[in-house]
């Protein structure tokens, strides 16, 4: 683990795939919020108050870029104030809009089976299934969810499955795709 601070807001905290494996986390697990995943991360912020003296005291942002095939960077970057929207922020990391797709997490294929049985004809639109890391992951667009539906859809979908912050990109190259754009049509038609 190197760390770089690049000024009072601003971090850097380089970390190795290997060093992730030897702590027992994989890739998908540092996207999703877990007992592991925050603890690395104030070990991380720990190690860089020794080293680079810097004190994570305020809100903040957390930016994950991969760098080589090896290695990773977190960037951790303090908001100014409470208010600050950062368009561009000193170091320029730049802040993700608010995504509109949902990205479900289902244990086993009996839970999507169960949770398009549960939706009935409420099937929302254009929706996507992937397998990774021995689970199954639906990502579907919030858009065109509205009103009743919309509630209907969330609350079968955490009846069914958990919420996770993992984006379509991610699933996409270290997924394996079952079906896009019509998955739980498919997955109605079939079973």
């Amino acid at each position: 683990m190197r760390i770089q601070k690049i000024n009072d807001t601003t971090l850097r905290i380089f970390l190795s795939f290997n060093e992730l494996a030897e702590r027992n986390i994989s890739m998908a697990e540092l996207f999703q919020r877990s007992a592991k995943t925050e603890q690395l991360f104030w070990e991380m912020i720990a190690k860089a108050g020794e080293e680079v003296e810097f004190a994570l005291d305020q809100p903040f942002w957390i930016q994950a870029t991969i760098m080589s095939s090896e290695e990773f960077v977190i960037t951790v970057v303090k908001q100014e104030s409470p208010n600050e929207i950062p368009l561009e922020p000193k170091a320029k990391p730049k802040r993700r809009p608010r995504s509109r797709e949902w990205v479900y997490r289902f244990d086993d294929w009996e839970q999507v089976i169960n949770f398009v049985k549960a939706i009935g004809e409420n099937i929302p639109g254009r929706t996507s299934l992937y397998h990774c890391n021995d689970a199954y992951y639906l990502v579907l667009n919030s858009r065109v969810l509205t009103g009743a539906i919309r509630q209907k859809t969330e609350a079968v979908l955490k009846e069914y499955g958990q919420k996770v912050n993992m984006t379509k990109a991610y699933l996409e190259e270290y997924g394996k795709v079952i079906q896009v754009g019509s998955a739980l049509e498919t997955v109605k038609q079939y079973f």
